[in-house]
């Protein structure tokens, strides 16, 4: 229970010390010519760039069948959560952390998950219940060696 406290207050401590924050909605391609709607949003913390990219899990299944990429939904879920890592400076993707993403509901009712890797999508993913309308903090705990940093959003399901 104290390690539980002890994250949340990292997290929160993180999500409000940001840098920098820039937002901006893509429209992708996929393979076949359909497009994706995700949410994409980068924070910047202590020369880490975080991308977090939001998209529904029905976009999620259109742009994996694209790409011919097979995986199944988590249950009870209605949105993937992806984050990309990188150095700020030399832009290389950073591969060897452990990401922890807690995400907040409107209500104030959390979901807390230890985020997968990808290697062929240099990327780690989860899968959240993000049904309710309103705003959502969604925060990760990034531990890269003997390295800890936070960052977060804010998403909002309309």
């Amino acid at each position: 229970m104290k390690k539980v406290i002890i994250l949340m207050a990292v997290l929160a401590f993180g999500l409000f010390g940001f840098t920098r924050l820039s937002s901006a909605q893509h429209v992708h391609g996929g393979m076949s010519g359909g497009s994706m709607k995700m949410d994409t949003k980068e924070v910047l913390v202590d020369g880490t760039q975080v991308t977090f990219q939001v998209m529904s899990n029905d976009e999620h299944l259109k742009m994996l069948k694209d790409m011919k990429m097979k995986e199944d939904i988590e249950p009870s879920t209605t949105h993937n959560i992806t984050v990309i890592l990188k150095d700020e400076k030399s832009q290389k993707d950073l591969t060897g952390a452990t990401v922890t993403m807690k995400v907040v509901d409107p209500t104030g009712k959390d979901q807390i998950k230890t985020m997968k890797y990808d290697d062929m999508m240099k990327s780690y993913d989860a899968y959240f219940d993000l049904k309710e309308m309103g705003k959502y903090q969604v925060m990760v705990l990034l531990k890269m060696g003997d390295q800890k940093k936070t960052a977060g959003i804010y998403y909002e399901v309309k």
